[in-house]
């Protein structure tokens, strides 16, 4: 896949886990739960994942 392609690839990733952890969160704290219980749900982990991952992919091409 040429670069742009790559970073389109991860944009549109980033939204829809974003969007999904969006919706998780606003949910955790109209239940009265706390950030912590918030980011370390399904969602959250996701969303921390996939924006992670392509920054540590993208380090190591740097550097390889």
């Amino acid at each position: 896949m040429n670069t742009i392609t790559i970073i389109v690839t991860i944009l549109v990733l980033w939204l829809i886990m974003g969007l999904g952890f969006a919706t998780a969160y606003v949910d955790a704290r109209r239940n009265n739960k706390s950030q912590k219980e918030a980011w370390t749900s399904k969602e959250g982990l996701l969303f921390i994942a996939s924006v992670a991952i392509p920054l540590l992919v993208a380090v190591f091409r740097l550097l390889v």
